[in-house]
C-alpha cells in the first residue's frame, strides 16, 4: 500500500540522526496535527502555482506540501541547520533574514503564501515582512498567516497566576538552542489584522484553532474547556488574506551609523 504524506514525512524523520535528530522527532510529534490542519486549508484554496513558505525549518511543512504534490519554495534564516532533511527530500529552500533583507523573489512571483507560526518569533521588523510578502504576491493571490492567540485559555491562565505568557530567559536561548529567536510577542486578533491590512491585504477570514497531543491531564482538561468556550479562546488563530493593493514597498532596516 502507498504510503500517505504524513507517513512519508514521519519516515523522513525518524531515520533523521545527530543532534538535530531530537528536533525533528519532538518537532513533528508536537505539531503534526497543525501541519495537517495547514494542508487541509491548503487542498481548500487549491492554488496551482508555486507556494511560499516563511519560517521553514525545521521543514516539515514544506516536505508535506512536496509530498502532496504541491510546488514549494522554502525560505528560512539558516537552512543549514537542515541540510541533510532538505538534501534527503531535495526541498527547495532559501536562506534569508526576512526582517532585515528583501525576499530572493521577482514581484508577484506566488499565488500563495504561508507565514505559519513565525509571526510571534519577528523581533526587528513585522511590517517590512508583510510588506515584502505583498510585493511577491500575484494579485488576489492568498496569504495563510497562523500565530499564537494571547487571549487564548493558556496565556489567560498564566497572566491570572502571575506568569510570563512567554518566557524571555526561555525564549532568547532559542537563539542558541535552535538558531531562531523564540517567542518575541504574542498578538490579538486585532493587532495582526491591522498589520495585514497596513500591508495591502484583505482579510477573508478568521477563525480559532487549538491542537493537542492528549496525553497528559493538562491537555485532556484543554480539551474539555476548548469544547465549552467559544472558539475565540483557542489557542492558535488563522488569518486569511489577499493582495488587493500594492504594499507600502518598505525598505530593510540597515544598521545605524554613528
Amino acid at each position: 500500500m502507498e504510503q500517505s504524506p504524513i507517513e512519508s514525512l514521519w519516515q523522513a524523520v525518524k531515520i533523521q540522526a545527530g543532534p538535530s535528530r531530537h528536533w525533528h522527532v519532538n518537532d513533528l510529534f508536537n505539531h503534526e496535527q497543525r501541519y495537517l490542519a495547514d494542508l487541509s486549508l491548503i487542498t481548500d484554496l487549491a492554488p496551482t502555482g508555486a507556494i511560499l513558505e516563511l519560517g521553514s525549518a525545521p521543514c516539515h511543512m514544506t516536505a508535506l506540501l512536496k509530498l502532496s504534490g504541491y510546488g514549494v519554495v522554502g525560505v528560512d534564516i539558516d537552512p543549514k541547520r537542515c541540510t541533510e532533511f532538505i538534501q534527503q527530500l531535495s526541498l527547495d529552500v532559501h536562506q534569508c533574514d526576512i526582517e532585515r533583507s528583501t525576499l530572493p523573489f521577482e514581484d508577484e512571483t506566488f499565488e500563495c503564501v504561508m507565514l505559519c507560526e513565525t509571526f510571534e518569533h519577528l523581533r526587528i521588523d513585522p511590517a517590512f515582512v508583510l510588506s515584502e510578502i505583498n510585493r511577491v504576491m500575484t494579485t488576489g493571490a492568498t496569504l495563510i498567516l497562523t500565530t499564537p492567540n494571547v487571549y487564548s485559555l493558556p496565556s489567560i491562565a498564566r497572566f491570572i497566576l502571575g506568569r510570563s505568557i512567554a518566557d524571555p530567559a526561555t525564549e532568547f536561548g532559542k537563539l542558541r538552542s535552535l538558531g531562531h529567536m523564540g517567542h518575541v510577542r504574542e498578538y490579538s486578533t486585532n493587532e495582526v489584522v491591522r498589520f495585514v491590512e497596513a500591508a495591502g491585504l484583505a482579510v477573508d477570514s478568521i477563525s480559532y484553532r487549538s491542537h493537542t497531543n492528549g496525553l497528559g491531564r493538562k491537555n485532556r482538561l484543554l480539551s474539555i474547556a476548548y469544547r465549552l468556550l467559544p472558539r475565540r479562546f483557542r489557542r492558535e488563530m488563522v488569518i486569511v488574506a489577499r493582495k488587493v493593493n500594492a504594499s507600502p514597498g518598505l525598505a530593510p532596516l540597515v544598521p545605524y551609523n554613528t
